[in-house]
């Protein structure tokens, strides 16, 4: 072998070497950048599925308080119709008491609402026998025993009261109706009727 030959051999045993150096080193860093890119892509995996994570256990907790708060309307509104169908209970009790005891109740809350004793007694059609010439005249013998005029007098008008009455004095009137008594005393009688109804 000649010597152009023998250089000619080394330069290319040479660039051999060099290129498998340069492609060793270029597999390294393509294997280390893979490496790195898994690495990432692992990190990237684990960050989504943590914010997944949260934003279920997020939506669930929202999903959670909001049944709840629906219940709970639900159990109030349940809780509410049992007060108010109680309160329409109790109007229809006192309006079916016995003659007597319902005669006595009228006296008693006629003499507590008359401020004159002029007034004009406004029943529920369904109650007007049960204002008598003689029950009014028990009262009006009261009235003026309190120094009032005891002229008190049943009014030719009807109106749908559902029991109790309305005394009305030229244009005052004042609403002794069962129902109306207990729309004014809900406040006070909500809460003990709701003891009574719903404790344990």
């Amino acid at each position: 072998m000649s010597g152009a030959e023998k250089l000619k051999e080394k330069i290319l045993n040479e660039a051999r070497r060099q290129a498998e150096a340069v492609l060793a080193e270029a597999r390294e860093k393509a294997a280390a950048i893979l490496e790195q890119s898994k690495k990432e892509a692992a990190a990237e995996e684990e960050k989504i599925l943590a914010q997944a994570r949260r934003q279920a256990e997020e939506t669930k907790h929202r999903a959670q308080t909001i049944a709840e708060l629906d219940a709970r309307k639900e159990l109030l509104a349940a809780k509410e119709r049992c007060i108010e169908e109680t309160l329409v209970q109790a109007v229809e009790r006192l309006r079916g008491l016995e003659p007597l005891q319902y005669e006595d109740l009228m006296y008693n809350m006629i003499l507590a609402a008359a401020q004159t004793g002029t007034e004009e007694v406004i029943v529920d059609k369904e109650d007007r026998g049960r204002f008598t010439k003689e029950f009014l005249g028990r009262v009006n013998k009261e009235l003026q025993r309190q120094g009032k005029q005891g002229k008190l007098k049943l009014s030719a008008e009807s109106r749908h009261v559902q029991g109790g009455f309305i005394l009305r004095d030229k244009d005052l009137e004042i609403n002794n109706s069962f129902p109306a008594l207990l729309r004014m005393q809900r406040d006070e009688l909500e809460p003990e009727i709701a003891t009574i109804l719903f404790s344990e």
